[in-house]
């Protein structure tokens, strides 16, 4: 099973560059319930490889993304269309209801 790479604060203009649509998953090693996320967005991940990245952000070690996108609650799922906030999550969500926002962003023009 692969895993959803971890990034760092300072690693987010070069993700924001990917042509592909690109999800970043706030948590926290102390926030219980997004570890329920972990298996669907690994799973999301490798369903979407060729249109989607996926990453993770600990807003313990990394608070500057947090606190420039004003996330307050975590879980949290940030959504980016060439480098351009499209779509939020928060909290804890199916494997369906990520597949059809992925798919919205997908099929639609920014």
């Amino acid at each position: 099973m692969s895993v959803v790479n971890e990034i760092q604060d300072s690693e987010l203009t070069l993700l924001l560059a990917d042509k592909r649509l690109v999800l970043i998953y706030f948590t926290s090693s102390r926030c219980d319930p997004g570890h329920n996320l972990d298996p669907i967005l690994v799973t999301l991940s490798e369903d979407y490889k060729s249109h989607a990245k996926i990453v993770k952000l600990d807003i313990d070690k990394n608070k500057i993304v947090a606190q420039n996108f004003k996330v307050y609650i975590i879980p949290a799922i940030l959504i980016f269309k060439q480098g351009i906030l499209v779509d939020k999550l928060l909290g804890i969500a199916s494997y369906d209801r990520f597949n059809t926002v992925i798919e919205k962003h997908l099929c639609s023009g920014l």
